[in-house]
């Protein structure tokens, strides 16, 4: 299950990291058409776009995968030990309905519709843009269980008592 998170974790920190430098040299390329040129190109704009789409659901699904998502606390903070173990298996569960259902299903349904949708700029077809979500669904998926199979079977507390 390591090698599965190590490998999704390094997957995901390289390519973000190449596609957020793409779309900065692509930022700086139309900025630099536009003054100094004075001949703004057009497709770049749609391009850093889709691109911040893409980063940004990748991004979200890195996020689960490193427990780092922004979180309520509110009642867990007040629970303890096997209560707490299993607010975190409910909440683990409902990230694997929440990716199932409404990621990676609602995703590829808005996938199929957007298909036949051209870009303006770009021309291509605004599915590929939308996949963005059904990809990082998967990929959050993946990390919710893996997040459910490593639940520590007893706290070290419980253990020794």
């Amino acid at each position: 299950m390591k090698a599965v998170r190590n490998a999704l974790d390094k997957f995901l920190e390289i390519f973000g990291s190449v596609l957020l430098t793409v779309m900065i040299l692509v930022v700086l390329y139309q900025v630099f058409t536009r003054t100094v040129l004075n001949s703004p190109n057009t497709v770049t704009e749609e391009l850093v776009r889709f691109g911040l789409v893409w980063l940004s659901m990748l991004a979200s699904a890195y996020v689960v995968g490193k427990r780092s998502h922004l979180a309520v606390t509110m009642l867990s903070d007040h629970l303890s030990g096997s209560n707490k173990r299993l607010l975190e298996i409910v909440v683990q569960v409902l990230f694997l309905v929440f990716a199932a259902v409404i990621m990676v299903f609602g995703g590829w349904k808005a996938v199929t519709v957007t298909m036949g949708q051209i870009s303006p700029s770009l021309s291509i077809p605004m599915g590929y843009v939308y996949l963005a979500v059904p990809v990082s669904g998967v990929i959050m998926f993946i990390y919710s269980l893996l997040n459910l199979l490593e639940q520590p079977v007893k706290e070290e507390s419980e253990q020794e008592g």
